[in-house]
């Protein structure tokens, strides 16, 4: 029969034998965690075991199996003279015995050893205070790696941090940390469980943290430096799961160890955060910009922010967060520049769980260029999906799905919101769902400059709210139509274009009226056609735009509604000042017929030539209007 409780109290599994004949030595050890109500990250201990199968539960439960003989640990590719255990040095690994001392005292043991390998064999190691790595003299990139079971087997290693600050401090270069346990008994104000901050080459850390486990700390794990290697981890119930900072002291080497170039080389991808209110943040530096970062396959698990801080020359993608509050899920508040923000899902949980704010937020003091956003699915987001807080240029958002966004319906958010001036953004292929405020998906303060929006889906029609300036393609509003050029036209017309801006009016150049322009010397098409609305209702007038010089520049005539005319500005060669043509030359002139009793006003077509038919005569003649009669014309003998 196996008894499996698993308490607040114990965090542990004990399995008994049914034979009390055959039954293994059972250390009754509680650890002393938090009293139920504890717990403020919306979960409890107890869910938490359930948690990436069996990985904390298991390992809490390896403190009945006690500590394991230090020759039945084996280590690959490792001389066995260079790999020391704490039981050698008196650990009993029971999580009652104090082992602080035989932990520091196997780390000090590898000093001058080849490897430098401290293996835990399974069992909870209780620490009291702070276990130090020091840097060794004259040896800035010292090498030491701490070996625990990994926290998924049933007999994991376990270091139980039970004071109020660092649970193991590394001062040196190059460190590796695989296979621990970090738990804490609660959460305090200052507990961290693992610190990388380099003694001798401060700039230059380069830690590499695998499979381990972080429970209740203030902080998992604090990195000082450049260069992380954080994989496959699981970090649960912290606050903050990895912070990055930049000495502060000065650092060591050339340009190549110096912002912003020195700033670089994260790698954190395939971790499980649950619970924690913010992943990754970046602190100190912020002028230089992190940079070199992948963030890539993590699982927020009810977590809430993805990072917060400054990155640029970077990756964030494949990510998943389930549940986003106490602000944007991605906040960038410095650097912003050569970003690729890809294949993420971000959001909330379905209402009434949800809380969700921004997913990618460019915070004020940020201009944002060279950045791609791309096949992300934005969800259950109570602001804007995609935010700007300051002028961006250089930004595509590509094949992404806004989906249930804006549920606050705050009138001041979009699913892509630029808070100043958008300049040369690309937004194409994105489905975007409707705005329970009814605003358009796409918002700028500062105008759309030198931009387009092309081919993308949406319930909210017109797209763009804000200024929309006149270099720039919409497709829609219902329906933008602005430029179009075409490459190597064979000599014909190569562009079109509209400068549509709002209300129908006469005579004007706007509501859908487009010009095909000749944009090159090659024989072909020398200007092009215009149409534009004559009247308030629509209707179109067209006028013909041809060119007479080499400069293809001058507009010949327009034909609409009041006949054949040289535009107001057209003063030379083909017109004059008064707009009368000074000649025409056509292939053949097709006059209408009129009946004589049907004769327009003579009065409205000053020199007009008209075709008459005479009832009396029944054959045709002209007539001409002098202003204020129409008069016959007599015609010569037939041709």
């Amino acid at each position: 029969m196996c008894r499996g409780e698993a308490t607040k109290a114990a965090f542990i599994d004990s399995c008994e034998p049914e034979s009390a004949s055959v039954r293994s030595p059972v250390y009754t050890y509680q650890p002393p965690f938090e009293e139920a109500g504890a717990m403020s990250e919306g979960t409890d201990r107890r869910a938490l075991l359930r948690i990436g199968g069996a990985a904390l539960g298991a390992a809490a439960a390896t403190a009945s199996w006690g500590a394991a003989p230090a020759a039945a640990v084996s280590v690959s590719a490792a001389d066995p003279a260079d790999v020391v255990t704490p039981q050698q040095f008196g650990a009993l690994a029971d999580g009652k015995h104090d082992d602080t001392d035989a932990v520091q005292q196997a780390i000090d043991a590898q000093g001058t050893r080849l490897n430098r390998i401290v293996v835990f064999p399974p069992g909870t190691y209780r620490i009291t205070r702070t276990i130090v790595i020091p840097d060794l003299p004259g040896e800035p990139f010292n090498r030491i790696q701490l070996r625990g079971y990994s926290t998924m087997t049933n007999r994991a290693s376990i270091i139980q941090v039970e004071h109020d600050g660092v649970g193991i401090d590394v001062r040196c270069s190059l460190a590796a940390v695989h296979g621990l346990a970090f738990v804490a008994p609660a959460k305090t104000a200052n507990n961290v469980a693992l610190r990388f901050a380099g003694e001798a080459n401060t700039d230059d850390t380069d830690a590499a943290i695998l499979e381990c486990t972080f429970v209740s700390f203030k902080l998992a794990v604090d990195h000082v430096g450049r260069g992380i290697y954080f994989a496959h981890n699981l970090v649960a119930l912290c606050t903050t799961g990895i912070s990055l900072a930049w000495p502060g002291g000065g650092t060591e080497g050339g340009a190549d160890h110096l912002p912003p170039y020195g700033l670089r080389k994260w790698l954190i991808t395939g971790n499980h955060f649950h619970s924690p209110f913010q992943a990754i943040v970046t602190q100190g530096a912020e002028n230089a910009d992190f940079r070199g970062m992948i963030i890539q396959g993590n699982l927020l698990d009810i977590g809430r922010r993805l990072l917060i801080g400054s990155v640029s020359n970077s990756t964030i993608t494949g990510n998943v967060v389930e549940k986003a509050d106490n602000g944007p899920i991605i906040e960038i508040t410095s650097g912003g520049h050569d970003l690729t923000i890809g294949d993420n899902v971000l959001g909330g949980f379905e209402p009434p769980q949800n809380n969700g704010p921004c997913a990618v937020q460019f915070s004020s003091g940020v201009t944002a260029h060279n950045v791609t956003i791309s096949g992300n699915s934005f969800n259950w987001l109570n602001h804007s999906p995609i935010r700007f807080e300051n002028d961006a240029s250089r930004v595509t958002i590509a094949n992404n799905s806004f989906d249930n966004w804006n549920l606050g319906a705050r009138n001041d958010a979009a699913a892509i919101r630029v808070n100043g001036a958008a300049r040369t953004f690309s937004i194409i292929g994105n489905v975007i769902s409707a705005d329970p405020a009814g605003r358009p998906p796409i918002l700028t303060t500062g105008g759309l400059h030198d931009s387009h929006v092309i081919g993308n889906g949406s319930e909210q029609v017109p797209l763009v709210a804000g200024p929309v300036g006149d270099d720039s393609f919409v497709q829609a509003t219902p329906g933008r139509f602005n430029r179009i050029e075409v490459a190597g036209p064979m000599g014909a017309a190569a562009r079109v274009v509209s400068t549509w801006t709002g209300a129908v009016t006469a005579g004007e150049d706007r509501y859908g009226s487009f010009v095909v322009e000749g944009s090159n010397a090659n024989p072909g098409v020398k200007g092009g056609l215009r149409v534009v609305p004559v009247n308030g209702s629509g209707s179109a007038a067209t006028e013909l735009l041809c060119s007479t010089t080499s400069t293809n520049e001058l507009v010949s005539m327009i034909s609409n509604a009041n006949g054949l005319v040289p535009p107001a500005d057209n003063v030379r060669d083909l017109g004059s000042a008064d707009r009368r043509m000074r000649a025409v030359y056509a292939h053949r002139v097709v006059l209408s017929e009129h009946a004589p009793d049907a004769l327009p006003d003579a009065a409205d077509h000053a020199g007009g030539l008209v075709l008459v038919h005479d009832p009396k005569t029944g054959k045709r003649g002209l007539a001409l209007s002098d202003g204020g009669s129409w008069r016959g014309v007599v015609l010569g003998a037939p041709v």
